[in-house]
């Protein structure tokens, strides 16, 4: 997921920088504007996650008691949905400026933007986590989103090498 991120503030930074390589209309300007916010806030949120550092070992303990795979998809997906959390006001800000500029005479103008952010924002990819995510049996979801630990952005990998380490002989 770190390299997704990654690829994500890389395609933002580049379609923010090439808003303002020529002139530059109000609706780029304005686009190019809630991009960088989203951009920040990627960035924020990915300090957020490197703050929060590892559970607790009571917390690593009872993902053991889980089958492996259902960990891990918990641990990818939670972790993915909290970075979006920490990032939805200026995702949704960005939702609304794409949707209002596709409604509006200069749509024309942000075309090509708009169709480059639009698959970073919705990708197909985030629904199949989602998806793996809601197939989890409903007690370990519940259990492990009420630990606070997994309700604020956290680094999911270094939590899966820890629990890959103790099963290896």
């Amino acid at each position: 997921m770190r390299m997704g991120k990654a690829a994500v503030v890389l395609c933002l930074s580049w379609l923010s920088a090439s808003c303002q390589a020529g002139d530059a209309s109000i609706s780029q300007q304005y686009i190019q504007s809630n991009i960088e916010r989203l951009e920040t806030a990627i960035v924020r949120c990915d300090s957020m996650a490197a703050e929060n550092g590892m559970p607790d070992s009571d917390v690593v303990d009872l993902l053991r008691q889980y089958e492996y795979e259902d960990v891990r998809v918990f641990l990818v997906t939670r972790s993915a949905a909290m970075a979006n959390e920490c990032q939805k006001p200026h995702l949704t800000d960005l939702a609304y400026t794409i949707g209002m500029l596709e409604a509006s005479t200069a749509y024309s103008e942000v075309q090509d933007l708009i169709s480059s952010v639009k698959p970073l924002m919705y990708g197909k990819e985030m629904w199949v986590l989602k998806e793996r995510y809601l197939q989890l049996p409903d007690d370990m979801r519940e259990n492990l989103e009420a630990i606070p630990y997994f309700q604020e952005p956290f680094r999911d990998i270094p939590i899966i090498e820890k629990l890959e380490s103790a099963n290896r002989p």
